[in-house]
């Protein structure tokens, strides 16, 4: 046996108080501490505090912050007079003599005794292992081959509630920091949740943020407001915090675009894909039935989804909220001539105008079935973009079983021909539901759905797609003024040696966005789209390239 550890067990059980403690254990520790003796690490010590009344939080809250030290409690129990914990802190252990024993909590002085190396990690434990050894093995298993790491609800991880250590707050893992380093090098998606914090921890971002981190989850948390997510890097494109009082009291306009403002980069938030005009505005101005909470949160959580899903230009996920054997029909008013330029919608629609168009046959044509024959349907339109702002959400029925939802709004589409605007139009969305138990949760699928679609009006154009979410700094104009669109076509003009007629068409349909107007032209310029009729005739247009260049540089 070593000198060092024969020395620990005779110490074995000592308690410590203001009359028996002594130089000895002062000099004891100190040297323990010097030297890192790796058998003082198994050791724990019983701190017994009398007469305490708050919470283990508090307690443990005020001892580190008086003591200066980082504590782990073990096996905390509070009866009658006393309340304990065992720790393995040599630090904590050397303040508490230091100071007498006694600390302040409200006015009030609290007494303290130790019971020193009472229990080893094998009377702790049932194994040969410390704090440190267990937390590195809990953070260790929560990282996944795709560099995520999850400490969401870290305090009631499993080993932790088995051992019955208490890691009461996640920012604890701050002084592991080689751990952290290891960690916050390779992590790449980091989730706080569920972790009851009031403030954003910079204490443990600080390890990831000069790393390669993109995402951030911190949801259902205690945080108040976004003065404290402006605090994080701006690097982050993903990001959580539903759940959060910030939340709360910020209609979803201010809410998305503040964020939006602070993290230019950001692609999701809440899980929803954030496009230009933002994906979490509130979709509900009518209910014909009483919007009870429940409803609320199916009808946004499945309008934010599936309409970013079908935004997508590949649609890939459409028919996952399709149910097996799920049935479309399709329906519009446009005319013969306008079917033909748009074969999408006169292949797969009946036509109101047309009567015989408007009734199925035998062979049930135009009727879809199955989930894969709908997506199918779907993915022949032209890729669009709705605007959430023109919805009308119409919930007839919603129970246990079923429920049927009806969505009226505005989608644009592309017409394919770079010079023309995109074409517009209003829909109707019927959807019916049915609700299945799926490991004890609800789970809905569509079984049928009625999708009607016809021309939007001028006022409808108009009013739609007014409130950008999303690169707030771009250089683009809504609906400018003739001398705000004169200065930004003589700009065009500058950088491209465009006619004026081809630049203000190109920005017109770029909605006076002159970042996109410009990589479109970079685009149809590098492949020789653009006829040499459309340019002033007198530039010289032999250093283009590089002038293009050098504006796309400054523009990002």
């Amino acid at each position: 046996m070593s000198a060092n550890k024969k020395q620990l067990n005779n110490y074995r059980k000592s308690l410590l108080n203001r009359v028996t403690a002594n130089a000895g254990f002062i000099e004891y520790i100190e040297n323990c501490l010097a030297r890192e003796d790796e058998s003082a690490k198994h050791s724990f010590h019983k701190v017994m505090v009398h007469n305490w009344s708050g919470t283990e939080a508090q307690l443990i809250d005020t001892l580190s912050e008086y003591f200066n030290a980082a504590i782990i409690p073990v096996m905390y129990t509070s009866h009658s007079e006393i309340t304990s914990f065992y720790t393995s802190s040599l630090g904590l252990m050397l303040r508490l003599i230091k100071l007498d024993f006694i600390f302040p909590f409200q006015r009030n002085m609290f007494n303290v005794d130790i019971l020193f190396n009472d229990k080893n990690s094998v009377d702790c434990f049932q194994n040969t292992i410390t704090i440190e050894d267990i937390v590195c093995g809990v953070v260790s298993r929560r990282f996944n081959e795709k560099f995520e790491l999850d400490l969401s609800n870290f305090s009631n991880d499993p080993e932790f509630v088995e051992k019955k250590i208490s890691f009461y707050k996640v920012s604890l893992l701050s002084h592991f920091k080689i751990l952290m380093i290891r960690m916050g090098r390779d992590t790449k998606a980091l989730n706080l949740s569920d972790n009851n914090l009031s403030q954003v921890p910079l204490e443990i971002l600080n390890f990831f943020i000069k790393g390669d981190l993109t995402a951030i989850n911190l949801s259902n948390n205690n945080i108040p407001s976004l003065q404290e997510l402006f605090r994080i890097s701006s690097k982050i494109e993903k990001m959580w915090l539903e759940g959060n009082p910030l939340c709360e009291d910020l209609d979803p306009i201010t809410y998305i675009k503040s964020i939006a403002m602070k993290f230019p980069r950001l692609l999701e938030l809440d899980g929803i894909r954030v496009n230009q005009y933002g994906w979490t505005f509130p979709f509900f101005k009518n209910f014909l039935v009483t919007p009870d909470r429940k409803t609320k949160m199916v009808v946004e959580k499945f309008l934010a989804l599936y309409f970013t899903y079908y935004d997508d230009r590949a649609r890939r996920k459409i028919e996952t909220f399709y149910d097996v054997a799920a049935t479309l029909t399709m329906i519009s008013d446009f005319s013969e001539e306008e079917e033909l330029q748009m074969p999408q919608y006169g292949q797969h629609t009946r036509n109101a105008l047309n009567p015989n168009k408007r009734r199925l046959t035998v062979f049930n044509q135009k009727v879809y079935r199955g989930r894969q024959a709908i997506a199918s349907t779907l993915n022949h339109l032209r890729p669009s973009q709705h605007d959430p702002t023109s919805f009308t959400v119409d919930v007839t029925h919603h129970d246990n079983k079923s429920m049927v939802l009806i969505i009226d709004g505005v989608y644009r589409e592309s017409n394919g021909d770079p010079v023309k605007p995109d074409q517009h139009f209003q829909f109707r969305r019927s959807f019916v539901f049915k609700v299945e138990m799926v490991k004890s949760k609800f789970s809905y699928f569509i079984t049928n759905e009625i999708f009607s679609v016809t021309w939007a009006t001028k006022d409808q154009v108009k009013a739609c797609f007014q409130n950008p979410i999303r690169n707030l700094n771009e250089l683009s104009l809504i609906y400018p003024d003739p001398d705000e669109s004169d200065a930004i076509i003589k700009a065009f003009m500058h950088i491209t040696h465009l006619k004026k007629s081809e630049a203000e068409a190109r920005l017109r349909i770029e909605n006076w966005d002159i970042r996109n107007a410009l990589k479109k032209f970079i685009s149809h310029y590098q492949t020789n789209k653009i006829s040499m009729d459309k340019f002033v005739e007198e530039d010289d247009f032999s250093d283009t390239s590089s002038l293009i260049d050098d504006e796309m540089d400054e523009v990002d």
